[in-house]
């Protein structure tokens, strides 16, 4: 009896911080909603309180006000196309990296970029960028992600490979495939939870960054869908109630990647960070 109730109290504590978890989740997200689908007068007299009349037509205002389908259309096209960057030279150079131990130096080479702050280089890599007329390109912002982002990328996909077993590896040598062929047919496939991880912790920092854009993306028609919702926001008058409306209809391809990926989140994370 004593031994099922030393059972039962860490499940009870583990539930109740589950709940408290789920709550501080789950409020704030329903303040939102609520939010969203109040008239601006009642929002600004009771923004906590349960909206009195819904105003569905505040999302497809948002949508049309903000055009959150060019910005959803700029945000797509930098962040697919920074993610198969980081992906395909993240795998490419951590396979060397994980193989051949006298390459440990440069592996920390690369780790130490993890430790290197953005705005430590952000003038200087201004004054670069509009040297090289980058400033306000896709290929600008599409390189800035993919340096800031690929030391953690090599990271995780290091200590995974480090974990796969070489044996796989040497037969496809051995019957006669090159290395190149040898890594994207053989290895690469069972890199497929940490490439989850790699794309889910990646995508959310580039799809809801605001201050890279801004600085390198001013240009109007070239405005992702942080900065369509920041349009709501001015000096002395903010539609807070478009803004909450476009921030839902911004999170919701987020929440879609995740929910697919979500199985191989928890494998990839500790394949790459234990093993490494």
């Amino acid at each position: 009896m004593s031994l099922k109730r030393q059972e039962m109290w860490p499940r009870i504590a583990s539930l109740v911080i589950v709940l408290l978890w789920a709550v501080i989740i789950i409020v704030p997200l329903a303040i939102m909603v609520s939010g969203a689908v109040k008239a601006p007068d009642e929002l600004a007299a009771h923004p906590f309180a349960w909206p009195q009349e819904f105003h569905w037509e505040t999302f497809v205002k948002a949508w049309t006000d903000a055009n959150l389908m060019r910005g959803m259309r700029n945000s797509f096209i930098l962040t697919s196309a920074s993610l198969v960057l980081l992906v395909f030279l993240g795998a490419s150079a951590a396979y060397p990296l994980a193989r051949r131990s006298n390459w440990t130096p440069l592996f920390y080479f690369f780790l130490a970029g993890i430790m290197v702050p953005f705005q430590l280089a952000m003038l200087p890599l201004y004054r670069l960028m509009k040297l090289l007329h980058l400033i306000n390109t896709y290929y600008g912002v599409i390189f800035i992600y993919t340096a800031v982002s690929l030391p953690m990328v090599i990271f995780l996909y290091t200590g995974f490979i480090k974990g796969i077993n070489r044996e796989l590896e040497e037969a496809a040598l051995v019957d006669g495939a090159g290395k190149f062929r040898m890594f994207w047919q053989i290895v690469f496939p069972l890199l497929k939870p940490v490439t989850s991880t790699v794309i889910i912790m990646n995508i959310m920092s580039l799809w809801n960054d605001f201050f890279i854009v801004l600085l390198f993306l001013p240009k109007k028609e070239m405005r992702t869908l942080q900065l369509s919702i920041f349009s709501f926001v001015g000096q002395y008058n903010s539609k807070l109630n478009l803004v909450l409306a476009a921030v839902i209809l911004s999170i919701l391809p987020m929440i879609t990647v995740f929910l697919l990926l979500q199985k191989h989140f928890i494998k990839g994370i500790a394949g790459g960070a234990v093993k490494g």
